[in-house]
């Protein structure tokens, strides 16, 4: 007996809209009871590298699979009708169909779309990106909105849009002209209310971004920084900053607008800067950080730059509790050699100079894939030699044996603590 076939059409749709539109349409040859179904699941799913297939006459096997990917995706919203959708994600490679794919997007809207998540690619990166207006996202409905690569929003002057109910959005762009999407990234926070979570991912282009956004709870940047200017920010958002100037021939500027994406970050609770960041931060022309007077937890990315970017911000943050030094990125990027810093004389080597944070706040310091080098081992003595009320020095390391970390280990409880509380923790 067939149970799965006696189950309500309400269930299979839900079992099945964990799965890509191409097997839930496979479905149908099942029995006559599965015919229909498939066009009831509230959730498309269509990525074209599911049709990609290897073979040797070249351009004719391409364009087949170009047209083939276009007449399935098209076939499927005509028989789909007029059935409600939930969630619409296309991911197409190798130089998409601008008209397709906004013909499938203003459909997916007309039908009450929650959920939008769109990847278009070209192999070449010459291809003409694909331009929406603003207007088309322009909905009651939806609440999570995902645009990637050369996917570009547009706004003319003077407009503006209300996404009420949008919580989370990620915008992706790779080498677009940034006068074509100026303006509707500067108009952000006329349109977005009940944001929660704002990924931004800018490489290769300038760019000008306004947000206003009192219910921000998770913000990343990444890429490249343009103009940024954020307004009505809760203390309690969480700001990432994965930034680099790779590719730009404006880097001491580039820096400058790290610094200044800063300043207007300073009554943030938290704060990571992968160690990119830190080496924009150190480019620029001026420093000047601000005071964070509420910030309690910094991840700092670690590289050679330390010396000149660590002093500052922990300076200048008197309150900070909790120190993470990040190498676990700087691993996957750099070898021994760049990361096997030197710290300079000054560090922290004379008692007057020990920041606020270290004297009378900071109890938990976290060393994130510590290989025990002589510039981490170095960092780590003066930080438990200054840091007064410090109660747990925590090292995790997955690029050391057994034999080599008990021989850290052993090296390590010999230095010096300040704090007569404080215990080590090695894992």
């Amino acid at each position: 007996m067939d149970r799965i076939s006696n189950l309500p059409d309400s269930l299979l749709c839900y079992v099945l809209s964990f799965l890509p539109t191409k097997k839930v349409v496979a479905t149908s040859i099942l029995s006559s009871r599965w015919k229909t179904l498939w066009t009831l699941v509230p959730k498309l799913d269509f990525d074209s590298r599911e049709l990609e297939t290897k073979s040797s006459d070249g351009e004719q096997s391409h364009n087949q699979y170009h047209f083939n990917f276009a007449h399935i995706v098209s076939r499927v919203w005509a028989l789909r009708n007029a059935n409600p959708i939930q969630k619409f994600r296309l991911h197409w490679d190798d130089n998409f169909d601008h008209i397709h794919v906004d013909t499938w997007v203003r459909a997916a809207i007309a039908r009450g779309v929650k959920e939008l998540e769109l990847e278009v690619n070209t192999r070449f990166g010459s291809f003409p990106p694909l331009y929406f207006p603003c207007s088309v996202f322009n909905g009651n409905t939806l609440v999570i909105l995902k645009l990637g690569s050369f996917i570009v929003l547009e706004s003319s002057p003077g407009s503006s849009f209300v996404f009420p109910s949008l919580q989370i959005l990620h915008l992706r762009i790779t080498n677009v002209d940034s006068d074509s999407h100026h303006d509707s990234l500067s108009r952000l926070h006329a349109f977005c209310p009940v944001l929660q979570e704002l990924f931004v991912a800018i490489y290769e282009c300038r760019f000008e971004l306004d947000i206003n956004v009192p219910a921000l709870e998770y913000l990343h940047f990444e890429g490249n920084l343009g103009d940024v200017s954020l307004e009505n920010l809760p203390n309690s958002v969480k700001p990432v900053l994965d930034l680099n100037s790779v590719g730009l021939d404006y880097v001491s500027e580039h820096g400058n607008s790290v610094w200044d994406l800063l300043g207007q970050l300073c009554n943030v609770e938290s704060l990571h800067l992968y160690s990119e960041t830190v080496g924009c931060l150190r480019s620029a022309s001026e420093f000047d950080p601000p005071m964070f007077h509420k910030l309690s937890f910094l991840n700092f990315g670690v590289d050679d730059h330390l010396n000149y970017v660590l002093p500052l911000l922990l300076h200048r943050t008197p309150n900070l509790e909790v120190l993470v030094f990040d190498m676990e990125r700087t691993n996957s990027f750099i070898d021994h050699g760049y990361r096997n810093f030197t710290l300079d004389r000054t560090f922290y080597k004379d008692p007057q100079d020990d920041p606020k944070c270290l004297s009378s706040r900071l109890t938990t310091c976290h060393f994130k894939g510590f290989e025990g080098l002589k510039g981490e081992m170095e960092l780590v003595r003066r930080i438990l030699k200054r840091a007064r009320v410090l109660k747990t020095m925590k090292i995790s390391s997955s690029g050391l044996n057994s034999e080599e970390k008990l021989c850290v280990l052993k090296e390590l409880l010999m230095f010096p603590r300040h704090s007569r509380t404080c215990q080590i923790a090695f894992s």
